[in-house]
């Protein structure tokens, strides 16, 4: 397994300063290039990004699975941040739809319409269990595409922007987040970042954070499988 970190955090250094000093040209660039490596090699086509090397032979089973004494899996992982950039990239920065619909809820057999983030144990199993991996990858493609679009457009005056109070309800309205102190502390900690600031947290790091997680998941239990055969 390529070592996550090792490679990630000198790039986000880098992007931390250039959009410090408001390099609108390189912040941009790299920022989309980290962005590139979170999604689907297909849509930028920039080969063997961090979820390719998830998503290759990645069986429901794994992507299902919850090991014991642990709330996470593949599957909460994945919706968990991309409802997050959905929601980031489309509502608080972009002041624009989201990409999440009802109609995409009920074709994901999704159980909530929030970022899991309130999710107890028994509700995060059952979500694993039910949420279909194929139509959740297709959502998540939607959303990196819809993000990609939006960030090519920033501008080094969009930096430093910070979400609107109608932005921000926005995202109770639209059930992003939940009136649960697991959900809702969400609202204070965006309402205090900069458009500079969502771009490092969270439409970077906190996806990374996730993925390595996922990819220690998929580790795991591809070795545990191969103990038991």
């Amino acid at each position: 397994m390529i070592p996550v970190a090792k490679e990630w955090n000198p790039k986000q250094k880098a992007l931390k300063s250039f959009l410090s000093s408001n390099d609108e040209k390189k912040a941009v660039a790299l920022c989309l290039q980290m962005h590139s490596k979170l999604h689907d090699s297909q849509l930028t086509l920039i080969a063997n990004s961090y979820q390719d090397m998830l998503v290759n032979d990645l069986s429901e089973m794994c992507f299902r699975h919850m090991p014991s004494a642990s709330f996470s899996s593949i599957a909460w992982n994945l919706w968990h941040i991309t409802r997050i950039e959905d929601a980031v990239c489309n509502v608080l920065i972009a002041d624009e739809p989201q990409i999440f619909s009802k109609t995409l809820k009920k074709r994901m057999a999704a159980s909530i319409m929030d970022t899991g983030n309130a999710m107890d144990l028994k509700e995060a199993v059952a979500f694993s269990k039910t949420i279909k991996m194929n139509e959740l990858l297709s959502y998540r493609f939607k959303v990196g595409e819809k993000s990609q679009i939006i960030i090519k457009g920033l501008s080094r005056l969009d930096f430093k922007k910070k979400p609107s109070k109608k932005q921000l309800d926005r995202l109770l309205k639209e059930h992003v987040i939940i009136n649960h102190n697991e959900s809702i502390w969400l609202l204070d900690f965006w309402s205090k970042k900069t458009i500079a600031g969502l771009l490092l947290m969270p439409i970077t790091r906190h996806q990374i954070v996730h993925l390595n997680n996922c990819l220690k998941l998929k580790a795991k239990f591809m070795k545990d499988h191969r103990t038991t055969v």
